[in-house]
């Protein structure tokens, strides 16, 4: 699972809506929330291709893709991981019981 590191606590964070740039936050994003957000505007850009421009691209610098493949794929790796922590946090509320909450508290 990933974490982005809290910025500034969660009652004091600016509301982001549209497109704010970098210099109208009240805060710098860390270097994995911009590489996060980087690497989801090449998903755009790169599901907006069409094939014959995707297979140019690949035949012209094969090793820029190849990385492109691996960064997505490390991405997916971590949102799937991040999926499954959130399902078992679920699935742990789903089963628990009263009794078993009390039990706990005690």
């Amino acid at each position: 699972m990933r974490h982005h590191p809290q910025l500034i606590p969660p009652s004091s964070a600016p509301h982001v809506s549209g497109c704010r740039s970098v210099r109208e936050l009240d805060y710098v994003p860390g270097p994995d929330l911009i590489e996060a957000a980087q690497l989801r505007r090449l998903a755009s850009t790169v599901l907006a291709k069409s094939p014959d421009d995707l297979a140019a691209l690949a035949e012209t610098n094969p090793v820029l893709v190849a990385e492109w493949i691996d960064a997505f794929r490390r991405e997916r790796l971590a949102a799937e991981a991040e999926a499954r922590y959130w399902s078992a946090a679920a699935a742990a509320l789903a089963t628990s019981t009263p009794e078993t909450l009390r039990r706990a508290a005690e």
